[in-house]
């Protein structure tokens, strides 16, 4: 069986309570201490799931990039379909990583976000007065929340239709029920969960099967009913 290497190892202890006990776990002789923040596999994890720091690194690499493209564009002369090359293929990229693992971040977060896209579309099209819902409409590209929530609507396609991963055939089921609702798939809506060290996933879980609940009522009977996404 393969050793674990404590040099390789993090820890971390989610929720205020339990990162004030300062936990460590045992590798050997090795004592690994829960940090603030870990990195999972580019997403960086903070103990209270805010996803700022994450979200704040996003929005400083995009700034960066658009700057750069920006000193770039004055000498090249870009036109317009090659710079939606460049925001679809370099600027959207920064988006497009386990997006719905912080989809659910605050609101002063998701204006960060949606900062950066104005900037890049004003980048696109050399229009500094209109307002961001006006530069998106040539654009053909949604505002960032609308195109997470896309997003999570093709999940639900997957799930109702048990074409995804199988632990996740169960992961959203229609009620069962002989009363008359102004839609037919009504969702369980899991209750309220109170956010503990052990029940943390349970508690993201039904974050996710709450809003996938709650958000597509209006759509489910279409998930449903659809066999593929080519729409």
């Amino acid at each position: 069986m393969m050793k674990a290497n404590p040099d390789k190892c993090q820890a971390i202890a989610f929720g205020s309570k339990s990162h004030n006990e300062k936990l460590a776990f045992n590798i050997g002789d090795e004592s690994i201490e829960c940090e603030d923040e870990v990195k999972l596999l580019g997403v960086t994890l903070d103990f209270l799931l805010s996803f700022n720091t994450h979200i704040c690194n996003i929005c400083k690499k995009t700034s960066r990039q658009l700057n750069a493209l920006k000193r770039i564009g004055q000498h090249l002369n870009l036109k317009i379909k090659c710079k939606l090359l460049i925001y679809h293929s370099f600027i959207l990229s920064n988006f497009n990583f386990w997006p719905l693992a912080w989809h659910f971040c605050s609101e002063s977060n998701t204006k960060k976000l949606k900062k950066i896209q104005e900037r890049a579309l004003r980048f696109i099209y050399s229009d500094y007065v209109s307002s961001c819902e006006t530069l998106l409409q040539p654009s053909n590209f949604p505002s960032l929340h609308i195109w997470r929530l896309r997003i999570m609507a093709t999940e639900c396609f997957w799930i109702f239709n048990k074409k995804g991963p199988s632990y996740l055939h169960g992961f959203l089921i229609c009620k069962d029920t002989s009363y008359s609702f102004r839609y037919d798939n009504i969702v369980n809506i899991p209750g309220s969960c109170t956010f503990t060290l052990k029940n943390m996933e349970n508690v993201l879980l039904d974050t996710l099967q709450r809003s996938c609940g709650m958000i597509f009522p209006t759509i489910l009977d279409q998930l449903v009913a659809l066999t593929n996404l080519n729409v």
